[in-house]
């Protein structure tokens, strides 16, 4: 079996072609495609000497058995999501079938709680930023109201958290002999759209921020739970805000060096 053994979930959508209307009747819509916009992530997780990569969409975490939930963290060393609302593992489809409806209790062992026990054994878990990580457009990640907000290195906002531009924002390190950290020029990142505003938990250490209306804010930040470790990429790995972050030569060397060495 492998050393690292990556799962990760998210940055998956489904684009649907262009419609035509051409009659007061018909409007069909021609075209579908699957894309992961993930795929120069995995991809460099894949460059990592002795590791295997599992990618998988949101959707198959929502719908995903206890027991199959039970064997991804039995096979994974490290667990990343990214744009993975709560609802993903606070919901289930089972809720929803009205077959169910008459046949005794329909619960599920909390997911939440099974994660945090997981990181605290040993895994990594690592979440990337996007509209539906950490609070999230309009709120609507959730991870600050979750069970596992206070296994995450960095505090999350109530509401939207999202900083937006269409430029770009200042990127710093303060720890340039961090492992981590060793042989990334900083000063080269490439222009960065946008990211989830949050603080630095108390414990937790910052490794990048990033400026914004003032202030300096988490960019890359990480601790220790229990035997296990959490980090935080509060920017995405993946367009839209990270369309210029996969061209930087840097970036697979980034991600080798936070999943080998933190």
């Amino acid at each position: 079996m492998s050393t690292y053994r990556f799962w990760h979930v998210g940055n998956w959508c489904i684009h649907t072609g262009q419609k035509y209307i051409e009659s007061p009747f018909l409007g069909p819509t021609k075209g579908v495609e699957i894309l992961n916009y993930a795929e120069e992530f995995v991809d460099s997780l894949r460059d990592i000497p002795d590791s295997e990569v599992i990618s998988e969409p949101s959707w198959d975490l929502y719908n995903m058995s206890p027991e199959a939930f039970e064997e991804r963290l039995s096979w994974a060393t490290c667990i990343i999501f990214g744009d993975v609302e709560t609802k993903c593992l606070m919901l289930h489809p089972d809720f929803f079938n009205r077959n169910k409806w008459t046949e005794g209790y329909v619960t599920f062992p909390d997911r939440f709680e099974i994660l945090r026990d997981w990181v605290a054994k040993g895994g990594h878990f690592h979440m990337n930023g996007g509209w539906y990580s950490f609070g999230g457009e309009l709120g609507k990640g959730g991870w600050g109201r979750s069970v596992f907000h206070d296994a995450l290195p960095v505090v999350c906002r109530e509401g939207d958290d999202l900083i937006e531009s269409t430029s770009s924002y200042m990127v710093r390190t303060q720890v340039e002999g961090h492992a981590v950290m060793s042989g990334i020029d900083v000063s080269e990142i490439p222009p960065i759209l946008g990211f989830n505003q949050t603080t630095l938990r108390p414990g937790a250490e910052a490794l990048l921020e990033i400026h914004a209306w003032g202030e300096w804010h988490p960019l890359l930040a990480g601790h220790h739970v229990g035997k296990g470790k959490v980090t935080a990429f509060t920017t995405s790995a993946s367009p839209h805000w990270g369309i210029n972050l996969v061209k930087w030569p840097q970036y697979r060397q980034l991600w080798a060096q936070l999943f080998t060495r933190y």
